[in-house]
């Protein structure tokens, strides 16, 4: 299956470093979160709770762990609230609501058990224990001597017929003061009540995240030589104790059985260890210990010396010891395996928009995070409109449809709704048709549930995008006639559906700047074998560019280029008919050409003939100079 990347992605962390200034203490953080919130309230809250199971409080001369029964000490939780060496099973429950992303409207960042209770009192969320029954993600409150003011604050992570599951912090002193999934009895006295957070997914929970089940001892023993003790006691000789203990670390495949002897007695003990068994009158022998004198203490991993163990399956135990062939147990202590079975599947999302022909992987996750894991079924309830295929769902025709997610094991189930739309228009393009005329293009949408576009026109790239005009499913063009020379706009197109919920996203942007307009007023004057040419200002052009040809209206080549208003066109045929238009250019557009203009250049003719006209009669006497000065023929241009 797909696991959530986006909502648990398990990340190697660097150790965070915290420090007190005047002491120069590093401390570090052995327990990170290391959950990615879903966005689900409860969910992430028990799951940003777990990641902290284990956290003990930190030594203020040291950074390490204080030991079993000091307090006082250092935490990230009372750190976080300006206040590192205080009492923090408050401040646990506040960090762990800020890790998760839940609004202090739902559950408020205040570090007092009683303010918080006061809290809860106040917006009618607070209950009494007494004929209340709490459920996954309520807060529980104590108070150790049965008094009425909360002294403690946890977190339900579960609820049996006998008991609470919880995570709590500035707890479980024996071990060190830090945080610990407890199993607390549902009805005692010191549960004095329960406040009920508004999660966001309260309503969709189904089942139980207790970390692990109870541990109980419900039946008594006999000792060799021993006296009968009471249920939770030990077997005792005159110098002689066997001690079974209370299991730790319960989960669905494993547990740590904990026990000891005490022998004070001449003769040493030849080996110690459990009987452990799901059959309590059928226990297997395991040796822990080759024994000794004095205390032996007994610490027995079950995956080490039985295997993985069957979940929601009630196990029986007790310590022994041998001494001169002889055996001596403890007393026969049970617990019961948590269940492997998840309790609810969360989707990376539960309500999609794709296009046809686009894909959307979801991601998934079980909880608890270490429930048994084989697998999600995928199943689309309309498989013309969207098929799901290990969690990657991909639009098939525009509509709407079910995509269900189920465990292969557990029977838990989640729904992710799918809406596919029209696919987004494709190669959209801007063309010029005039100084104020655009004309946008783009690609036929090929989908039989295209019912037109509509045009959208901004100002700026990434600014707000006006509708401007739409067409019908059969024209792939629209002509905006309403812009400004030299003005810059972007387009985008829409495909349109039978309804709104089946358009398709606005496509990439177009972009376009109208064209200048045409230089005005040319004109043209003739010199002889030059022409020069002129034209009033055209408004924002940075240059112009000069056309000619001998033919009217066809041609037309460049010549030139010029910033100026003007233009002189040089070594040109004479008695000619030329044609000049200009254009308009700026750093993006250019002009359409201007209207044509037109002139001819003059004749050349032979000196002679030249001076007919100049002096008549005398030009034998001219003719006689120029062959006397050796003057060459040089011509004379009008």
């Amino acid at each position: 299956m797909k696991k959530i990347i986006s909502i648990f992605l398990v990340i190697v962390m660097t150790f965070g470093i915290f420090s007190v200034c005047a002491s120069a203490v590093y401390y570090r953080d052995d327990f990170p979160n290391t959950h990615k919130n879903t966005g689900q309230n409860l969910a992430d809250l028990i799951a940003v709770a777990k990641t902290q199971i284990g956290y003990t409080e930190l030594s203020t001369k040291t950074g390490k762990p204080l030991s079993p029964g000091q307090d006082g000490g250092y935490t990230k939780y009372g750190a976080w609230f300006g206040a590192p060496t205080v009492a923090w099973c408050a401040y646990f429950v506040a960090w762990c609501s800020n890790q998760a992303g839940i609004s202090t409207s739902v559950i408020p960042r205040i570090g007092n058990c009683a303010n918080m209770v006061r809290w809860y009192t106040q917006r009618g969320k607070y209950f009494s224990s007494k004929n209340f029954t709490p459920r996954t993600g309520d807060l529980i409150f104590y108070n150790w001597s049965g008094g009425a003011t909360a002294k403690h604050i946890g977190i339900v992570t579960g609820v049996s017929s006998n008991y609470v599951y919880t995570v709590e912090g500035n707890t479980g002193a024996g071990n060190g003061y830090r945080a610990e999934a407890k199993a607390r009895k549902r009805y005692a006295s010191y549960i004095i009540g329960y406040a009920r957070p508004a999660y966001n997914d309260a309503s969709t929970y189904v089942g139980s995240y207790s970390f692990a089940s109870y541990a109980a001892s419900k039946y008594k023993t006999y000792s060799k030589g021993g006296t009968a003790v009471a249920a939770g006691a030990y077997t005792k000789t005159s110098q002689l104790a066997v001690v079974t203990g209370t299991a730790a670390d319960i989960s669905a495949n494993g547990a740590v059985l904990i026990g000891r002897v005490d022998n004070s007695s001449s003769h040493s003990v030849s080996s110690a260890g459990f009987y452990f068994g799901s059959d309590k009158n059928n226990l297997k022998r395991h040796k822990i210990s080759s024994g000794g004198k004095g205390l032996i203490s007994l610490k027995g991993d079950t995956s080490k010396f039985f295997g993985s163990l069957t979940a929601n399956t009630t196990y029986y135990y007790c310590s022994y010891a041998v001494i001169k062939g002889q055996t001596y147990k403890g007393p026969v202590y049970n617990f019961t395996t948590a269940d492997d079975r998840p309790q609810l599947l969360v989707l990376s999302a539960t309500d999609i928009s794709i296009a046809e022909g686009e894909t959307y992987d979801i991601f998934s996750a079980l909880l608890p995070l270490d429930s048994r894991d084989d697998g999600i079924n995928w199943q689309s309830d309309n498989e013309l409109v969207a098929a799901a295929d290990s969690g990657t769902v991909k639009g098939l025709s525009v509509g709407r449809t079910d995509i269900t997610a189920s465990s292969v094991y557990g029977d838990v189930s989640a729904v992710c709704a799918v809406t596919v739309t029209l696919p987004e228009v494709q190669n959209i393009n801007a063309q010029n048709i005039s100084e104020t005329e655009v004309k946008i293009t783009w690609d036929k949408n090929t989908s039989s549930e295209c019912c037109g576009y509509e045009i959208y026109k901004s100002d700026s790239p990434d600014g707000e995008y006006t509708k401007i005009g739409e067409t019908g499913s059969g024209t792939i063009s629209f002509a905006d006639k309403e812009l400004l020379p030299n003005e810059r706009r972007y387009y985008k197109i829409k495909s349109i559906g039978i309804s709104s919920e089946f358009d398709s996203d606005l496509s990439e942007k177009a972009r376009i700047k109208a064209v200048l307009p045409s230089p005005q007023n040319l004109s043209a004057v003739q010199d002889g074998l030059e022409i020069n040419l002129s034209w009033s200002k055209t408004e924002n052009a940075e240059s112009y560019n000069i056309y000619r040809s001998t033919v009217p209206d066809g041609g037309y080549t460049v010549i030139g280029t010029t910033e100026s208003l003007s233009f002189k066109d040089t070594d040109l045929r004479a008695d000619t008919t030329y044609y000049y238009k200009v254009s308009a250019q700026s750093d993006e557009t250019q002009s359409n050409l201007s209207k044509e203009t037109s002139i001819k250049t003059g004749k050349v003719q032979k000196q002679n003939d030249l001076c007919d006209e100049i002096f008549g009669e005398n030009k034998s006497t001219i003719k006689k100079a120029e062959r006397k000065s050796f003057l060459p023929a040089i011509p004379f241009i009008y």
